[in-house]
């Protein structure tokens, strides 16, 4: 059974272009498919559902109106609110939100905040995501809370794998069973690079507006089959 699908939702603007329909149509998609297969994985006691929505380079390399378009569809997330509590789901974000708007951050600290306590579903979104620049920040962290508890010998021989996943934004997440990626595209895209050594990959032609509970069940079926030969 899978505890903790992880999915990168993509090509959702070919999806819109393909319908002769703007850009921001496919990312309207993306929103209303990830509250879908949330509801989906509830539903299939799936536990943990973490999404890759917004990578750093969606900010730095797309339109400014389509951009601002993203950021309201993240701000729109507090309109689910009474939902999430309904599903007793609990809410909450990965990666650098610090480069969203101020207003962006504080809904989704005020979402987090209020669904903090739930526990029947955890939906994670990963939001400016680059794994490098979560490497930095690891690395940063870890040398000023640690430079005057050691010498530089002590320092890097703390630095142990066990010592590193505690400093990743993902230490709050049980490690992913399987990573889903929607589109024509196979690799990885850094996404949880560091936790993924024992995840199942799943690539699927289909694009993530088009991902229903037909996939979703393809997903399962190959997990539950596949040969699983250690522990986590």
């Amino acid at each position: 059974m899978i505890n903790h699908l992880a999915i990168i939702m993509d090509w959702n603007r070919r999806w819109a272009k393909s319908k002769f329909l703007p850009v921001f149509a496919g990312h309207k998609a993306w929103a209303d498919n990830a509250k879908k297969i949330t509801k989906l994985c509830d539903k299939k006691w799936i536990k943990y559902l973490t999404l890759w929505a917004l990578s750093t380079e969606n900010l730095q390399k797309r339109w400014w109106d389509e951009v601002e378009g993203i950021i309201k569809l993240v701000n729109s997330i507090e309109k689910y609110l009474a939902e999430m509590i309904e599903q007793w789901l609990k809410f909450q974000v990965i990666w650098d939100t610090t480069k969203l708007p101020d207003d962006s951050q504080k809904i989704l600290n005020w979402v987090i905040e209020k669904t903090q306590n739930n526990e029947w579903i955890v939906l994670t979104l990963a939001l400016i995501y680059w794994w490098q620049d979560e490497i930095i920040r690891w690395i940063k962290k870890f040398i000023l809370e640690n430079k005057d508890k050691h010498n530089f010998e002590e320092l890097v021989e703390s630095l142990q794998p066990k010592t590193f996943r505690n400093y990743l934004d993902t230490v709050k997440l049980p490690l992913p069973d399987v990573i889903v990626r929607t589109g024509w595209d196979i690799r990885h895209s850094w996404f949880l690079l560091y936790d993924s050594d024992y995840s199942e990959y799943y690539y699927t032609q289909e694009w993530w507006p088009g991902f229903d509970e037909k996939e979703l069940d393809k997903v399962i079926n190959t997990f539950d089959n596949s040969k699983r030969n250690f522990w986590k």
